[in-house]
């Protein structure tokens, strides 16, 4: 199996294997406990709560670890807008955030979706002056499907000078951009461990210094009373492993990009429109459309070839839809959205993976054309 779907999913890296192995015979045990094992499993997880700290150059205290990316993204949003009276958002954020804005929309919050297109976010400055101390901002770092590079940096500086808050969903950029709180300027991050080399099952939201996180899972005290509920452990360890090595990850990524051209020279060669092609993309990934196609029917033919690619996000799988994101960047471009192909690479990618995948989109088209 040729694997071209990392943005749902990256293989374990051997460090989180191995920490995961070493720990199994302690991880089951309640880091709250007061007990030996329970001290031991605590010392587990305060160590991997220092490693997550670390790669993103912030203080152990301000890491909330949760059972995954979308718990995390709930979190951070609920969690910060506690006392807000507006959001703001975008038109192409993934369901973690947008569910969770729509409830603060429930709950009476005003919503602001900002316009996205293919040459990125139109609207920001044109609505600083809606942004002020009772708005808090919830963008994407990277886009989960096309990759498009949103200029959370700048937004940064827009929402400080107005007195909002931010929140950045990082999840795809954590292991592919380099990242640091204090250099980001977000109030909150969110990050899951499966999109960097870690197990699924954790996720974690890291704070700025000095910020505060009211509760949304309620229940004990765990996560200095930010998050109650015990971990799992396990993956929690696995995350702190993966964590520890992501300089290796953000090395390799130059070389990520180099395969995804060269995978993207080829899509373009057997017809393909390239999705947000011209604006700022991460290096993993490619979106592709094949106008007159089903994304999901070429999915299904591709694993037969034994490629596995997507056409969408993982979390709306086997939903026979179009790209909501697609759609947003094309101004509804139905076409496109429906024809849509994902290819996201990592450091496991080899050339010859990207050789075999189009030989293996050539025969697929061929076919799919003679019908």
């Amino acid at each position: 199996m040729i694997y071209l779907d990392h943005h749902a999913a990256t293989p374990l890296v051997r460090e989180a294997r191995d920490a995961m192995d070493a720990a199994r015979d302690v991880a089951w045990a309640n880091p709250a406990s007061p007990h030996a094992i329970g001290r031991k499993a605590r010392a587990l997880l305060e160590g991997a709560r220092a490693s997550v700290a670390a790669s993103v150059e912030a203080a152990p205290s301000d890491v909330v670890f949760t059972a995954g990316g979308s718990e995390a993204c709930q979190l951070g949003i609920l969690g910060l807008a506690r006392g807000m009276k507006r959001v703001v958002t975008t038109t192409i954020e993934h369901p973690a955030v947008c569910r969770s804005v729509e409830a603060l929309a429930r709950e009476g919050l005003e919503v602001v979706r900002v316009d996205v297109d293919e040459r990125g976010p139109t609207e920001f400055a044109s609505i600083a002056e809606r942004i002020d101390s009772d708005t808090l901002v919830a963008v994407q770092w990277v886009n989960h499907e096309v990759g498009l590079v949103l200029p959370c940096d700048a937004l940064a500086l827009l929402v400080r000078a107005r007195g909002g808050r931010l929140f950045v969903d990082a999840t795809q950029a954590f292991g592919k951009l380099p990242i640091t709180t204090a250099g980001l300027g977000a109030d909150a991050i969110a990050v899951a461990s499966h999109k960097m080399g870690g197990p699924s099952g954790a996720g974690a939201v890291i704070l700025a210094r000095g910020v505060a996180l009211d509760p949304v899972l309620l229940g004990g005290g765990q996560e200095r009373g930010r998050r109650a509920g015990s971990p799992s452990l396990e993956s929690i360890v696995g995350f702190g492993a993966a964590a520890a090595v992501v300089d290796d990850r953000l090395g390799r990524m130059a070389h990520v990009e180099s395969l995804r051209d060269a995978l993207e020279a080829g899509a373009r060669s057997l017809g393909g429109i390239v999705n947000a092609r011209g604006h700022r993309r991460v290096a993993t990934c490619l979106s592709v459309a094949f106008t007159g196609r089903r994304g999901s029917v070429l999915v299904a033919a591709l694993d037969l070839e034994g490629v596995a690619v997507a056409s969408g996000p993982a979390c709306s799988s086997g939903l026979e839809q179009p790209s909501p994101t697609v759609l947003a960047l094309t101004h509804g471009d139905l076409d496109r959205a429906t024809g849509t192909l994902r290819f996201t690479l990592g450091p496991e990618t080899t050339d010859s993976d990207g050789v075999l995948a189009l030989g293996a989109l050539q025969r697929v088209l061929e076919r799919a054309s003679t019908r």
